[in-house]
């Protein structure tokens, strides 16, 4: 009796909605939850921007300390976050650059030039496709270190090989004697002038 007392019921309300309360019905039911959809794609589609944003600006902060761990973690990051539609030429760019840095000889007379000219193209189609507007003289020219920065580097550079040659045993650790051990026998045995 309860399934055919609903259906009279379910015939009747149908009968007597016209369209427009059928359809504000749906509305009213289904708007929440189309809300709710719309709301989390549109944070999902905030976030994955967010993480190219991350890449783009960690390489633009480092595109003068290119062997730095940041900046080689963000060129690892490429492939994973530029991989939607509509970025592919940052990853046909990322990967030239890629293939530059992997096969060629970094002792080679153009290498350096290929390797920043590559560089820069990756930049700008990465700004490019985040809707930057960036030209690449100025990607190239506009980078800015301290020359503190560049001695740093050079200094420390230079006291891991030395510290590296002495401990796989090719150098010896330099020693100099500033004074001569007899001269310091000597003052120490004179006794002091009187006053």
């Amino acid at each position: 009796m309860g399934k055919a007392m609903d259906d009279i019921l379910t015939n009747i309300i149908i009968k007597e909605m016209d369209t427009k309360d059928i359809i504000m019905t749906f509305a009213v039911l289904l708007g929440p939850v189309a809300a709710v959809q719309i709301q989390k794609w549109l944070e999902k589609r905030r976030e994955n921007r967010e993480r190219k944003l991350d890449i783009f600006k960690t390489l633009m902060t480092t595109r003068i300390t290119k062997v730095s761990i940041e900046h080689v973690q963000a060129l690892n990051m490429i492939d994973i976050e530029f991989i939607d539609k509509g970025y592919e030429k940052v990853i046909n760019a990322w990967r030239a650059y890629h293939d530059h840095l992997s096969n060629d000889d970094p002792k080679s007379g153009t290498w350096v030039d290929r390797n920043d000219d590559l560089f820069i193209d990756l930049l700008y189609e990465m700004g490019t496709s985040l809707k930057y507007k960036f030209d690449k003289v100025m990607l190239k020219r506009t980078a800015y270190t301290p020359v503190a920065h560049g001695d740093i580097d050079y200094e420390q550079q230079a006291i891991r090989k030395g510290l590296a040659e002495i401990l796989s045993g090719n150098s010896a650790f330099p020693i100099f004697i500033a004074n001569d051990y007899q001269e310091q026998i000597e003052k120490t045995e004179q006794p002091e002038p009187k006053k």
